[in-house]
């Protein structure tokens, strides 16, 4: 029996508008993985001491991403966020974070010993959480002594935080400016919205996967002073295996190689057929999400595709689902597509044909509770982390310092983190929700400090 090759084979060959961005085909002539799996041998390279094809790799990455040194990662970006936070930030010293930071952030903070400052997030009437410029530029003001400030941009739904004059200002208090760009790898071939070093970040970090055609893991951390690769290869070499895999290694360097010689002009016809089924979608009875936000003062990447249901978001990708189609997410009013360089323009604009089979029969969608006030923060974060910790009922824990984040889904940011006092407001809020809509919940306990 092959269980998950059984598995994997059962849900490949459908119309993918997901991750991994390579959407099941090689950029080039298809390869045996197991033939060219290796680890570190006199004909191959070290990762953590690179002098040959992976030196060669890091260096064409990097001045392809106009960054001045590129780590290649087999961890995901999460390496790479544990990597940047440590990076600038020493033990005791403060991170300015964004409340919907991934929880990689957090975790890095952890690891680290580093103070998490939070930043709040403002929300639309639809439920689009999202950094304010004035934010983050008042949290500079009013925390002086942090080291760095962490931004994540472009969110889940292609959302971009303008960055030039954060960064300008951010440098001027003597603060490192470090982004997680997951989502934002095509940036450097894509034109239109200009990755993080373009807008001047001192590091940030891309998944290779999620929109570029890598393998599932593979990703990669800029630099924009060559004096900081030493500290970030000495920080990765704790974060990461010290058996990275090298297939994953050729999928970044073959995903860089094929958006210069072809990719780029290939995801420019993506993203104009991605503007025509916007353009469409009215006269279908939907409606484009990006332009519902355009007073938000974000930017958009157009290669990801956000649709507005009148049906509701889990209703819309149920229908396409029963069709052979399988987006990236939903949420309570909208559906997300990821679109690379590896999708076709048809496969864009035969969204709209199966769209026309589907009624957008307008349902009662409820509204989403404004987002709570940040809790008093009793701990740090690695202190509560890793503090003795018991799990109590979400019908006890008001008053208790929270030794986990925890919150709802949408919109997926946290209601406690740790080292924060759970209010009666965040109980009842985790209380009176499903099981799949939170997250954080053990069973119907919190993981609280032992105090």
């Amino acid at each position: 029996m092959r269980p998950i090759h059984d598995m994997l084979t059962a849900a490949s060959g459908r119309r993918s508008f997901h991750m991994p961005g390579h959407k099941g085909r090689n950029p080039y002539a298809p390869v045996d993985v197991y033939a060219l799996d290796t680890t570190e041998t006199p004909l191959s390279d070290d990762l953590y001491a690179p002098e040959r094809g992976i030196d060669a790799a890091q260096r064409l990455y990097a001045r392809a991403a106009g960054a001045v040194r590129t780590l290649m990662l087999t961890n995901g970006s999460t390496s790479g966020i544990h990597v940047m936070v440590q990076l600038y930030c020493r033990e005791g010293d403060t991170v300015l974070l964004p409340r919907n930071a991934h929880l990689s952030a957090v975790n890095g903070c952890i690891m680290g010993g580093v103070k998490a400052r939070w930043m709040p997030v403002s929300m639309t009437v639809d439920g689009l959480c999202y950094m304010k410029e004035s934010d983050v530029l008042a949290a500079m003001d009013a925390h002086p002594e942090a080291k760095a400030v962490f931004l994540a941009r472009p969110d889940y739904y292609g959302c971009c935080l303008p960055l030039e004059r954060i960064v300008e200002a951010a440098h001027a208090r003597g603060m490192r400016v470090i982004v997680d760009e997951a989502h934002g790898a095509h940036f450097p071939w894509a034109g239109g919205v200009k990755s993080a070093g373009a807008c001047g970040a001192d590091a940030w970090v891309q998944s290779v996967h999620k929109t570029l055609p890598g393998l599932t893991g593979s990703a990669v951390l800029h630099l924009a002073d060559g004096a900081d690769h030493a500290r970030a290869l000495r920080l990765l070499r704790r974060e990461q295996t010290s058996s990275p895999s090298f297939v994953q290694l050729m999928s970044i360097d073959d995903a860089r190689a094929y958006m210069e010689e072809r990719g780029a002009a290939q995801l420019a016809t993506i993203a104009d057929a991605a503007d025509e089924v916007r353009r469409m979608l009215p006269s279908l009875g939907y409606a484009d999400a990006h332009a519902m936000w355009c007073d938000t003062g974000l930017q958009f990447d157009r290669t990801r595709l956000v649709i507005d249901a009148p049906q509701g978001g889990a209703a819309l990708a149920e229908a396409l689902q029963e069709r052979g189609v399988d987006a990236e997410m939903h949420d309570l009013r909208r559906v997300v597509f990821i679109l690379s360089a590896m999708d076709a323009p048809e496969d864009a604009l035969s969204l709209l044909s199966i769209l026309k089979e589907i009624s957008p029969q307008r349902a009662n969608i409820p509204a989403l509770p404004m987002l709570t006030a940040i809790p008093e923060q009793a701990m740090e974060l690695r202190q509560a982390a890793m503090a003795e910790c018991v799990n109590v009922p979400l019908a006890d824990c008001a008053g208790r310092i929270a030794a986990a984040p925890a919150g709802l889904y949408p919109p997926g940011v946290p209601l406690v983190c740790p080292g924060e006092v759970i209010t009666a407001e965040v109980a009842d809020r985790l209380m009176n929700a499903k099981n799949q809509e939170r997250f954080g919940v053990e069973g119907d306990t919190l993981l609280c400090v032992n105090a």
